[in-house]
């Protein structure tokens, strides 16, 4: 599987958010995607959590288009997202 597309059937398990807020660049990786950058509104994939060194949950999101291309992938605080349940 490419880096820069995922497969449709992986996309639909994973576990969605909404962004609350724009995230800063640098927290994006501009290696995978094709540079998008994330926004307030964006809906995300949870790739997977961790803490920040500020001891602060957070996780790795990825946005993807319908046919499996990625945007972006992003470090994001859990305060700046909302976690469909």
């Amino acid at each position: 599987m490419s880096i820069s597309k995922m497969d449709v059937a992986i996309m639909r398990r994973m576990k969605k958010a909404r962004l609350l807020v724009n995230i800063p660049s640098e927290r994006a990786d501009d290696l995978c995607g094709d540079g998008g950058l994330p926004k307030a509104g964006d809906t995300v994939l949870l790739d997977q959590g961790f803490t920040f060194p500020d001891g602060k949950a957070g996780g790795l999101v990825r946005c993807v288009e319908n046919d499996g291309r990625i945007r972006y992938e992003a470090e994001v605080y859990e305060t700046e997202m909302d976690v469909e349940t």
